[in-house]
């Protein structure tokens, strides 16, 4: 309780003591941001960029490789795992009139995302493959508000509709092929986003 009364306090201070009417709306490395820690942009890396007064867009990549290969042994077959995505995204935010250091906004984000999932077991000749390619739009609002001149947080909530297409292939030596497909529909995710500008 103290810690987070603490945060609060140290915030307010930094709105009223530093808050300028002279903003940088240039590029900007932002991060969503969840208590006292840092996180990913949008799953990734990724910022944001002012193309005009009242328009912004940001961009995100993300993704990750892992592979476990499993040794043969007197009982067992060699086996593998391995797990690939890419997730790549872009949005525009319509900022409505600027009330000097806060602007709220009307934001729509698309993204394109590629899951792909081996997996050979080693205890039986079995073998699952499954890949996966998403669409996911989301929508909504938020307020972005100046602590500095450089430095600003803003808070927003997106809903989101997603699609999903892929095939998934099981058994071995002969797979069997399965197309797959998926429909989202969600109320989304509040976050808090720090940008620094430069």
């Amino acid at each position: 309780m103290k810690i987070s009364s603490l945060f609060v306090f140290i915030v307010c201070f930094s709105i009223i003591a530093f808050a300028q009417s002279d903003n940088y709306k240039t590029k900007a490395l932002s991060f969503s941001f969840n208590g006292l820690n840092l996180s990913s942009y949008y799953g990734g890396v990724g910022g944001r960029i002012w193309v005009s007064d009242n328009t912004v867009l940001n961009a995100s990549i993300g993704g990750y490789i892992n592979e476990t290969d499993y040794d043969k042994t007197e009982t067992l077959d060699k086996g593998i795992q391995k797990n690939k995505s890419l997730t790549i995204g872009i949005g525009l935010e319509n900022h409505l009139q600027d009330f000097s250091d806060f602007s709220p906004y009307f934001s729509t984000r698309i993204s394109y995302s590629h899951t792909d999932q081996y997996y050979r077991s080693s205890s039986r000749y079995f073998l699952q493959d499954n890949k996966t390619n998403s669409i996911n739009l989301d929508f909504g609002f938020g307020i972005e508000y100046w602590i500095d001149k450089r430095i600003s947080l803003s808070g927003q909530h997106l809903f989101y509709l997603g699609y999903n297409k892929g095939e998934q292939s099981m058994g071995y030596p002969n797979d069997e092929n399965q197309n797959t497909k998926g429909f989202q529909l969600g109320f989304g995710t509040t976050s808090i986003i720090l940008s620094i500008y430069f």
